[in-house]
């Protein structure tokens, strides 16, 4: 299965069987590859296949490459930025946590609610360095081909699976005894979610600051050090992320993917495109398609 966009607010599996896996390759992982911050309330797990990323855990940043595993929480703002010039390409599997609870009310109490409240010390990454963490990236692994292909009784082995790797990432955990203290960020939260869903229309700082309670100024900073981006380059980058898809998908001409995806003007969408990406809409889209020839 493959997405573009890990897209704020979309459905992650069915009612029945929250979790659905993901799947960046190039082209797509020129821009997509990007995965911006954001958040939802499922946990993520996040396997880099190729480049190199420095990934956002809350407040945390953690340098990773080809093969590790890190793992997102639920309602943490997080992103993967590329550290080079190689598209960052990955494979995430985003899962309710109630998957992890299947084994009863003690696997809720003793570990899923202390890693949702913050409550749990335990690892983020897994690198693969002895045979256990290697076991760990074979149930990934084995997860993502199951969500993929869904053989029968394929559910019972995503969630055997997916609790393998929990109890992997928590085995080594120390309670805390106090709360951490809450990130001060859910105004950035609601600021990021207002952007995914209408970054296609303009947007402006009076808005997002409004949305998040915080002056203009005060706003820009935080959004910055939690996105390590202006709220200007965050937005150009969804829509530059949508205009590639279009690009990639249909014989649209630029300037209608320019106007649909938010871009006031086609100069500033090929400018933006050039500085993105170092082509232009055109150029790109000819080598993605003689590329896939």
């Amino acid at each position: 299965m493959e997405d573009k966009s890990l897209k704020e607010g979309r459905r992650h599996g069915a009612p029945d069987f929250p979790a659905g896996c993901y799947r960046i390759r190039s082209p797509y992982a020129v821009i997509l590859g990007q995965l911006e911050c954001h958040w939802h309330e499922e946990m993520e797990l996040f396997r880099v296949r190729g480049g190199k990323a420095r990934v956002q855990c809350g407040r945390s940043f953690e340098e990773i490459g080809p093969g590790d595993l890190v793992f997102f929480n639920s309602g943490e703002l997080h992103a993967a930025q590329p550290m080079n010039e190689a598209p960052l390409e990955y494979d995430a599997v985003v899962f309710s946590p109630e998957m992890l609870c299947g084994s009863g009310e003690l696997a809720r109490r003793a570990y899923v609610t202390p890693v949702l409240e913050g409550r749990l010390d335990f690892r983020r990454v897994i690198r693969g360095e002895n045979k256990q963490e290697e076991a760990l990236l074979a149930a990934f692994d084995q997860t993502m081909e199951l969500l993929t292909r869904q053989p029968p009784a394929y559910e019972l082995r995503v969630q055997s699976r997916l609790l393998d790797i929990f109890a992997g990432l928590t085995e080594d955990s120390e309670q805390l005894s106090v709360h951490r203290e809450k990130e001060p960020s859910q105004g950035i939260k609601t600021a990021i979610e207002y952007i995914r869903e209408n970054y296609s229309q303009p947007i402006t700082l009076r808005k997002l600051a409004e949305l998040s309670h915080l002056s203009e100024g005060h706003f820009c900073r935080l959004f910055k050090k939690y996105t390590l981006k202006t709220p200007i380059r965050y937005i150009n980058t969804l829509r530059l992320a949508a205009a590639q898809e279009l690009l990639l998908k249909t014989d649209r001409k630029e300037l209608d993917i320019a106007l649909e995806t938010g871009f006031s003007s086609l100069s500033y969408f090929i400018d933006s495109f050039r500085q993105s990406t170092g082509s232009t809409p055109a150029q790109y889209r000819k080598r993605a398609r003689e590329s896939s020839c």
